[in-house]
């Protein structure tokens, strides 16, 4: 639908509605995670504006004086790319990109929903990911999927996409967007039935399956290898992982066969619609008889980021009992830390690992042995 452009020099300024008692310093540690989700897209960022409102702009997110300075920043630091860190309303965003068209013609406005679906784009492989990369942008962007203004993957309009759409053209493409989204939810209800057939058949099989799930980057890849002993690309990139990947645990009993799934990684302020769109590529985690929630032991937010997997978990109906925590990098934090942690969670009891150098790797072998 719309040409996939990848530029790895767009230049970004990142706009964040903050409340007039948040500390600019406490701000800027908030933009660190959407910073990370630039630099995996590809982007450079030249500028960051903060902007203290009790609540955003209802025409276009920020006020008119905001947009003033944006417009001044566009010219002076050759902006390409204005990301706002938030879920912001499809109409916001096309008024704030209508405003700034004067100082460029080409110039991009995206929320945070528009860039995780551009990383989710560079990292599709699979007919499947990026049909439901395509639903999730046609719910998020409607009309804006066209090129109306500078969108997705496209600076360009054109056709009945262009600048200074009428009424009715706008009315033709949502008819369009709406056949569209009919007609991929009808191919990934196939694909869904598919996968649905294939994991009561591993049942009937008698065969045990485990999902890694966990926050992106948390090192579910590196698992993933280490109890397959296959080699799937592991890096440390936001969202390297969209389609799941299955493999067999490599165990010493031949008579029981055990699949592990590496799935997609969960992150703050993902849209339900967002996760929606995914629920049959997540159908391996909603199947599975137990499930491993991997997380990254070293990293500063580590509680915060294990709550919100937590809470994608409880919205997918995941039962908490086959839930078992796997803390994973232990060879980041130093031994005293990480008895104070295994003193605290206790039970279940949960695994403590490090994927990346095998240590801890045989306690999860033993369970698979032992207990499935």
């Amino acid at each position: 639908m719309t040409k996939k452009i990848i530029k790895k020099s767009l230049r970004v300024l990142l706009i964040q509605v903050i409340s007039p008692h948040t500390h600019k310093n406490e701000a800027l540690d908030d933009l660190k995670e959407i910073e990370s989700l630039i630099d995996t897209w590809g982007g450079v960022i030249v500028e960051r504006v903060l902007q203290h409102r009790t609540v955003p702009d209802g025409s276009t997110y920020i006020g008119s004086g905001k947009i003033v300075e944006i417009q001044t920043l566009i010219r002076e630091k050759k902006i390409d790319v204005v990301i706002a860190n938030a879920i912001v309303n499809s109409g916001q965003l096309f008024r704030l990109e209508k405003e700034l068209w004067a100082t460029k013609h080409d110039i991009i406005v995206w929320d945070r929903v528009d860039l995780i679906l551009a990383i989710f784009e560079l990292h599709a492989s699979s007919v499947e990911s990026k049909l439901q990369i395509e639903l999730a942008k046609i719910d998020h962007m409607g009309p804006r999927i066209y090129g109306l203004g500078g969108t997705l993957f496209s600076r360009q309009g054109g056709g009945i996409g262009g600048r200074g759409l009428g009424e009715t053209n706008i009315e033709i493409m949502r008819r369009q967007l709406k056949d569209r989204k009919r007609e991929i939810q009808k191919r990934l209800e196939r694909v869904k039935r598919e996968h649905e057939e294939r994991l009561e058949k591993r049942k009937a099989d008698n065969v045990v399956h485990v999902a890694l799930v966990g926050y992106t980057n948390s090192g579910k890849t590196a698992l993933f290898n280490a109890l397959t002993g296959r080699e799937k690309t592991s890096a440390n990139v936001l969202f390297e992982t969209l389609d799941s990947v299955t493999g067999k645990v490599l165990q010493n009993n031949p008579d029981k066969t055990i699949l592990i799934s590496d799935t997609i990684g969960f992150i703050q302020g993902l849209p339900p619609r967002l996760i929606q769109a995914f629920k049959s590529t997540l159908l391996e985690t909603l199947h599975a008889d137990i499930v491993f929630h991997v997380i990254d032991i070293a990293d500063p937010k580590v509680q915060e980021k294990l709550k919100v997997v937590e809470i994608i978990l409880a919205d997918l109906k995941i039962d908490s009992k086959k839930v078992r925590y796997v803390f994973n990098k232990i060879d980041k934090i130093d031994k005293s830390v990480l008895e104070d942690l295994k003193r605290s969670y206790h039970v279940p009891k949960p695994f403590f690992v490090s994927a990346k150098k095998g240590e801890g790797i045989h306690e999860l072998r033993n369970f698979f042995e032992t207990k499935l």
